[in-house]
């Protein structure tokens, strides 16, 4: 029950990113918006150390230590985000989409535990790309200076 509650925030964290650096692309950052989700992912990771890793290093390295640092690294940019200025806080907001984008298409292929939300995570995946890209090229063409690309 606490795993599945587990990754069920994991992908709510993962839309709310998605959201997040989507609006960031077309609009004001959303800092509200932005606060509440990175609480969520907060709150996903410690229960992932809690449920899965028992609080120790070695379960959460168990699979490697790349994944264990593509996933802490973005946890470090979303959460150093939370302090910066718009501008520099989209810009963390966009790589810590693209690392977690990675990370979650990569694990809900390779484990078991989360290939439950393997359609979720691509749609969110292709959507969230696809809407960066457009704000890109539409920013571009308009000689707007905000992309995410």
């Amino acid at each position: 029950m606490l795993e599945r509650l587990t990754f069920l925030l994991a992908v709510i964290g993962y839309a709310g990113l998605t959201l997040t650096a989507v609006l960031a692309a077309t609009s004001r950052f959303p800092a509200r918006l932005w606060r509440g989700v990175a609480l969520v992912i907060v709150l996903h990771v410690l229960m992932v150390w809690a449920v899965r890793y028992d609080w120790r290093l070695g379960e959460a390295t168990r699979n490697g230590v790349v994944g264990f640092l593509l996933f802490h690294g973005a946890l470090a940019l979303i959460l150093a985000s939370l302090f910066l200025r718009e501008e520099r806080a989209r810009r963390l907001v966009w790589t810590a989409y693209a690392i977690v984008t990675l990370g979650a298409l990569g694990a809900v292929f390779t484990y078991e535990v989360v290939a439950p939300y393997r359609i979720p995570v691509i749609l969110l995946a292709i959507g969230g790309a696809t809407a960066l890209a457009w704000c890109a090229w539409v920013g571009r063409r308009r000689g707007r200076v905000r992309s995410a690309v």
